[in-house]
């Protein structure tokens, strides 16, 4: 692929500050196009630069930093013949994982290959609360730990800041009762988790719903039953995900829609993308195949996904 206009997005703060240490003017002096490199200091910031540039016929936004980094400039790439790269250094890149790029030392390089020699792709984008998403929306568990992970954790510890938070908050957190409502129709459960999947991956190296494509205008639905000793059985759930085998899980409920409102018993938090966006009850629902994406080719080996 060739490219007239890049954009480097790059968010200073992201990865613990890794997107300041990149060598910017080589990057830049690697590749045969009109590149231009922007530090975001605000999601605000981060989303006005990539509308201006939208707006002017840019054709790519590489964006140097996490799923959060991504999230903040989705509305702009919306519905945009722009398309989105990405140069991985946040703390848990899941879009960049599905997306086959390298990580750690090889993120760099990787994303030049991508720029190169990748696949330009179309992906649903999901919209929860009327904000887009690209990886998932969420309710139950993991949005009640959310808002207990706090800035300076994040920034020392990475993602273990919120493994550490949710085992600490395990004890304290009682499921809810949910009705779900699609064009599937109704169902009642009672849930620790209830997912709204656009990705196979949702988070670090955990694989919730592989059978989930990015671009067949669907959302997985998936949900940990509140079975009786569900706090031990987490860890069952846990174990298979991790080995990417979430489908064949006894505690895993699954299903597929288009849309899908979820209403629940007792008020609970609403996130996306790993970003706190409301609470329930939550409207949800899939624009298919618009938003414009660059795939690494050769994807990366999951072994170097790290």
């Amino acid at each position: 692929m060739t490219f007239r206009e890049i954009l480097f997005l790059v968010n200073p703060q992201a990865g613990g500050g890794r997107a300041r240490r990149v060598d910017w003017q080589k990057v830049c002096a690697f590749l045969d196009a009109r590149c231009r490199v922007v530090m975001s200091q605000s999601p605000e910031e981060a989303v006005r630069h990539v509308s201006q540039f939208c707006q002017s016929g840019g054709e790519v936004v590489v964006v140097a930093g996490g799923d959060g980094s991504v999230h903040a400039v989705l509305p702009a790439l919306v519905n945009s013949p722009t398309a989105l790269a990405l140069l991985p250094v946040g703390t848990s890149n899941v879009l960049a994982r599905e997306l086959g790029y390298p990580l750690g030392r090889k993120a760099v390089s990787g994303c030049l290959q991508a720029l190169q020699t990748g696949t330009l792709r179309r992906m649903d984008v999901g919209i929860v609360h009327g904000i887009p998403f690209v990886l998932m929306a969420s309710t139950g568990f993991d949005a009640y730990v959310l808002p207990r992970v706090s800035e300076e954790m994040k920034k020392r510890w990475g993602v273990f800041a919120f493994i550490w938070t949710g085992l600490r908050e395990l004890r304290h957190y009682q499921p809810t009762r949910y009705r779900i409502l699609s064009e599937a129709g109704e169902q009642h459960v009672e849930a620790v988790l209830l997912v709204m999947s656009n990705t196979s991956r949702y988070g670090w190296f955990t694989q919730i719903a592989p059978s989930a494509r990015t671009d067949d205008g669907e959302l997985d639905i998936v949900w940990f039953a509140a079975e009786a000793r569900w706090r031990q059985k987490i860890w069952r759930v846990l174990w298979d995900v991790s080995l990417g085998r979430a489908e064949r899980c006894p505690y895993l409920r699954f299903a597929r829609a288009e849309s899908v409102r979820v209403e629940a018993s007792s008020v609970q938090y609403v996130q996306c993308d790993g970003e706190l966006v409301g609470q329930t009850p939550m409207e949800v629902h899939v624009l298919p195949r618009v938003l414009h994406v660059i795939a690494a080719s050769p994807p990366a080996p999951l072994r170097n996904a790290v």
